[in-house]
């Protein structure tokens, strides 16, 4: 038997095993010992990366600059007086509210409530100051007094809403008369109408 295995033990195929145990031998040590110190700096393509294997996880966002489009994340705005376009920064773009009042519901709102009229005088008090003010939809009055030091008036608050009643020409005015949002009905004369109110006006940038 040890015969006939010797008389097959040829330099050829010695060689061809050595050569097969020598292949499958690289193979593991490259699978299991490669990592980035072994890679020449540089030497990777991004072609040869996967796509979309990259994640916030690999990048550090700090150290990312600005890409070359990002200044079109600005706004072109176009003057209507001299037809000429110009770029805008999103500072200017942002809702602003005139002094003593509360971005709120979408709207600003005075911080501070106006003494007692009726319904029709308070409308005309807000209309005739610029830029053209009105009485808060009831929505709008409740998102105002969620924000901070601003409380409702005692005996409640007037809003925009008005409702037929009895009288076609003294319709009911909706207010509300708690700090929670619940609302009542009052006349919109005097004599009983009378409620505190604040004026609405839409941001600058709208």
């Amino acid at each position: 038997m040890l015969s006939r295995f010797r008389s097959r033990l040829t330099y050829a195929n010695v060689m061809s095993t050595l050569a097969v145990f020598i292949a499958l031998g690289g193979t593991s040590y490259a699978a299991v010992s490669l990592n980035g110190k072994n890679l020449k700096h540089r030497s990777v393509p991004g072609t040869k990366l996967k796509r979309n294997s990259i994640t916030n996880l690999e990048v550090r966002e700090s150290r990312l600059g600005r890409v070359p489009r990002a200044k079109f994340a600005d706004s072109l705005l176009v003057d209507p007086q001299s037809a000429r376009s110009r770029v805008v920064t999103a500072v200017e773009l942002a809702d602003r509210c005139p002094a003593e009042t509360v971005f709120a519901g979408g709207t600003c709102i005075d911080r501070v409530a106006r003494p007692a009229e009726p319904y029709w005088v308070a409308v005309g008090t807000c209309g005739n100051e610029p830029p053209g003010r009105r009485l808060p939809s009831h929505g709008e009055l409740v998102e105002a007094l969620k924000a901070e030091g601003v409380e409702l008036t005692p005996g409640g608050e007037l809003t925009s809403h008005i409702y037929p009643s009895a009288r076609p020409a003294e319709p009911d005015v909706l207010y509300v008369a708690d700090q929670f949002g619940r609302v009542a009905l009052t006349t919109s004369v005097a004599g009983g109408g009378e409620r505190a109110y604040r004026c609405a006006v839409d941001p600058t940038n709208r």
